[in-house]
């Protein structure tokens, strides 16, 4: 039984229900975790970025969740990418496109971030993620790919891109290209395993 095993490994507990054994961070003994942690939600009713910081090294994949997403302006809706000594604004490759109902498909190329779809306006309501992976660990490079609806008008937004860092990632800031726009309405929220 389930007991008498954690006995013969000399083990305290066995975790909680969804948790995943690892090893402690002085590799040591062995622990238990979630393989997903989900990041405190953050109102996206003002301000011009949001940021998540202290992502722990390690991590391979970052999904950043727009639940309602708007703004007070047309710029693009970017996702940035950084170390401890900040921000990433340059030297990102990629597009976003807007697929919408009934008119022709909308590109934008996008190198301060990441683009989440190929346009915008202030009527524009996004629902949907944005995935970051990490391509290479050694170069720290990450890759990213974007899906998300206007439940204002019927249409999709797409985006892809890659960048490579100077050191591992620890933070990610959701803003515009212009940096002068705010959000104005719904919440963003992050995972990352």
């Amino acid at each position: 039984d389930s007991v008498r095993f954690e006995q013969l490994l000399g083990l305290g507990s066995i975790g909680t229900a969804r948790q995943v054994p690892t090893v402690n961070a002085g590799a040591t003994a062995l622990a238990f975790q979630n393989p997903v942690t989900i990041a405190t939600e953050q109102a996206s009713t003002s301000g011009t970025s949001i940021d998540f910081t202290g992502i722990p090294a390690g991590v391979r994949r970052i999904t950043v969740m727009f639940k309602g997403v708007s703004t007070n302006g047309t710029s693009q809706i970017i996702v940035q990418i950084g170390i401890s000594s900040g921000i990433e604004t340059s030297s990102y490759l990629g597009a976003g496109a807007d697929l919408p109902n009934a008119a022709a498909i909308v590109t934008t190329n996008y190198t301060a971030g990441f683009g989440v779809a190929g346009t915008t306006s202030a009527t524009v309501v996004l629902h949907g993620a944005m995935t970051l992976t990490l391509e290479n660990a050694a170069a720290f490079s990450w890759v990213a790919t974007a899906n998300v609806s206007n439940s204002a008008a019927a249409g999709m937004g797409v985006g892809s891109g890659s960048k490579s860092l100077a050191a591992v990632l620890d933070r990610v800031r959701i803003t515009m290209v212009n940096g002068t726009d705010a959000f104005d309405a719904g919440a963003i929220a992050i995972s990352y395993e």
